[in-house]
């Protein structure tokens, strides 16, 4: 039997924010069994957003978080670390809207978090067990999810109109930590020159730059070289293991994403709370604690 955990002691990381470019500071603390993630908003009196689907908002670029008015803009990263780290329970204190982007990647969360460490408590793990299959989208775009051996595999490919991109697949599996350490936790967020110019007459983007972020321009990867040939699969993947933990449990399956984005993650975590004749729940789901919903469709953000 799997038991829940959190961090050791409290982890404290600040930057800057992506889209919105204001500070951002950050600070993970212990929370009780049973609590789940719960960011905190420090700078409007510790108004709370859970990370779960039914807060989840809407935004096609990033993942964000929305509660009674009060947002979380970009948690996805730092959820990516939680969640593959086994971090069940925890506060996630923000002064600002926007977790801090750092160097684009969840690198900097993982290496916080196992440096504070992490401690079992006395409550099981809860944990989704997929038994038959669950897809969403089109032949366009696709993500599948089927029974597995156990532990939680993931499949993506991209496929960008973009040489500099192109082609890329990965299969990583998410029981074993040090294939999120070595093979997701680095990838950066990335970026084509074209979409981040409309981002930033859209007010988005302000934070950018390629300190924290690939750009691909048209005589190819500007401000550095990259950490793998395939380091856009590789952030795909990141995003949507931050995306699944929504969720608020472990996922156990097969899972195949085709050109998957932020909006296909949202749609494929709402297709696994709704059928839930498609998979068995294990663990401590009785408990007072707060559970994922589906988001219900034509939903405005809260």
């Amino acid at each position: 039997m799997e038991l829940q955990k959190t961090v050791r002691e409290p982890v404290r990381l600040e930057g800057v924010g992506l889209h919105r470019g204001e500070p951002a500071r950050l600070t993970v603390e212990p929370a009780a069994a049973g609590t789940g993630l719960v960011f905190v908003r420090a700078d409007l009196g510790g108004a709370e957003v859970p990370a779960l689907q039914q807060f989840r908002a809407g935004m096609v670029h990033a993942s964000s978080l929305s509660r009674n008015g009060v947002r979380v803009e970009t948690p996805e990263h730092l959820l990516a670390a939680l969640y593959a780290l086994g971090i069940d329970n925890a506060r996630l204190v923000l002064e600002g809207p926007e977790v801090p982007i750092l160097d684009g990647s969840a690198l900097p969360f993982a290496r916080a978090l196992l440096a504070a460490g992490c401690v079992e408590q006395g409550r099981p793990r809860r944990k989704m067990v997929v038994t038959r299959p669950v897809v969403v989208g089109d032949d366009e775009r696709r993500i599948e999810v089927h029974p597995g051996p156990g532990g939680l595999v993931l499949t993506a490919a991209i496929d960008f109109d973009d040489e500099h991109v192109g082609f890329q697949e990965l299969t990583v599996r998410l029981d074993r930590e040090s294939d999120f350490l070595a093979k997701l936790a680095p990838a950066r967020t990335f970026g084509l020159v074209r979409d981040i110019e409309m981002l930033r007459r859209a007010g988005l983007a302000r934070g950018g730059s390629t300190d924290n972020a690939i750009v691909v321009g048209e005589e190819g990867i500007l401000g550095g070289p990259l950490r793998f040939p395939d380091e856009f699969v590789r952030h795909k993947l990141l995003d949507l293991v931050g995306d699944l933990a929504l969720l608020g449990c472990r996922l156990e399956g097969r899972l195949l994403a085709w050109r998957s984005g932020h909006d296909l993650h949202g749609r494929l975590v709402d297709a696994l709370l709704a059928h839930q004749d498609a998979v068995v729940l294990e663990g401590d789901w009785d408990s007072p604690a707060a559970r994922a919903h589906p988001v219900s469709p034509g939903r405005q953000p809260s």
